[in-house]
């Protein structure tokens, strides 16, 4: 079995890589039509930014299942059936009657994507983090102290919604949430000093919307999916696309808790003035989480915002603040179940439709 497990792991990623990448072009091209479709343009930000975290995390997903549904099989289907399923020449690799010619160079290639995707991965996710904190212990010198009363207001907020906070002693405004599964709010008393009241709780509100919606973690698992497929360009101007729309979606969260847009857009275009003439270059990276993106997103949140004191209610904040935690736990079920059952009834089924495709090509 140890010598079979090499060929086994090697035809699973070159295939993953692959398929994924065709499939990540084909995903990232019907998020472009169905985004400038005349029926979808004026789609509210929620169903925007499913769409595109559909288009991230569907290739890689339907592709893992398709490699394990194609693959697995082999470790314990006996050999001479295996064997029957194939020409002499071609035992293990779907795509073999493609890409035989490159091999082994192209396993070898698809190896090394592999290694070196999963390395910038983690490094985006593992950088992120660790980098925030390491910036926010060298801030705090001699700073000016925070009001009580904005100290409440914070720590009221946050026991409220069930998020722990931390306070930092900075002039330079700040605030984000910081950890995947048990968030902790970060402001700075530069934050809470520039603000008003009412701006200080239009962006607890919008930051506790992001801890409501878990969205950290979302992010670091669309990072994954993003650098898994070798049309990064395409899946990163997707990651993008997400964000932004996450960002409107809690800015709505914040408006509609607070009954006041104005004060939302107020406290984006009051931090966003403080920020150009904050931190010196080697600590730009702080950027106040509640800022998000620059350039044209900043100016489309605040043109979004503001809208929302003349727009209805469209969407209900039971839905907007939804977790989608319980929908990956029924999905990871689904994706488990399904292949166990195709393992037990056909195990083959999927193997022989995926190299039966791939010869009619």
């Amino acid at each position: 079995m140890g010598s079979s497990v090499w060929p086994l792991a090697l035809a699973g990623i070159e295939n993953f890589i692959l398929i994924n990448g065709v499939l990540s072009v084909a995903a990232f091209t019907l998020a472009w039509l169905a985004r400038n479709a005349e029926r979808t343009r004026k789609w509210h930000p929620l169903a925007l930014s499913r769409l595109y975290a559909a288009a991230l995390i569907i290739p890689p997903v339907a592709t893992a299942w398709l490699v394990s549904a194609s693959l697995l099989p082999w470790v314990w289907i006996d050999a001479d059936r295996w064997a029957r399923e194939h020409q002499s020449s071609h035992t293990l690799h779907l795509l073999n009657a493609l890409t035989v010619p490159l091999d082994p160079l192209l396993g070898y290639a698809a190896l090394t994507f592999a290694s070196v995707a999963a390395l910038v991965a983690l490094y985006a996710g593992a950088s992120a983090y660790f980098r925030i904190g390491s910036v926010v212990r060298r801030l705090g010198v001699g700073a000016e102290p925070a009001a009580p009363e904005r100290v409440k207001q914070v720590e009221d907020a946050c026991q409220k919604y069930g998020i722990d906070v931390g306070l930092v002693v900075s002039n330079y405004p700040f605030s984000f949430v910081w950890g995947y599964l048990r968030s902790k709010l970060v402001v700075s008393t530069g934050l809470l000093n520039a603000l008003t009241s009412k701006e200080l709780s239009a962006l607890l509100e919008h930051e506790a919307a992001h801890h409501a919606r878990r969205d950290n973690l979302l992010k670091w698992l669309l990072t994954i999916c993003r650098y898994a497929s070798p049309a990064f360009p395409l899946t990163g101007l997707l990651y993008r696309r997400w964000s932004e729309q996450v960002e409107m979606v809690c800015d709505e969260i914040a408006a509609r808790r607070t009954s006041a847009p104005v004060e939302v857009a107020g406290a984006l275009a009051r931090l966003k003035r403080l920020t150009l003439a904050g931190l010196p270059r080697r600590q730009q990276s702080i950027e106040s989480g509640f800022l998000g993106e620059q350039g044209e997103s900043f100016e489309r949140r605040v043109m979004r915002v503001l809208s929302l004191a003349d727009e209805p209610a469209a969407t209900e904040m039971i839905v907007l603040s939804r977790s989608w935690l319980r929908a990956a736990a029924l999905a990871g079920v689904l994706f488990t179940l399904s292949l166990a059952g195709l393992f037990i009834a056909s195990p083959l089924a999927i193997h022989r439709a995926v190299e039966a495709i791939l010869h009619a090509l």
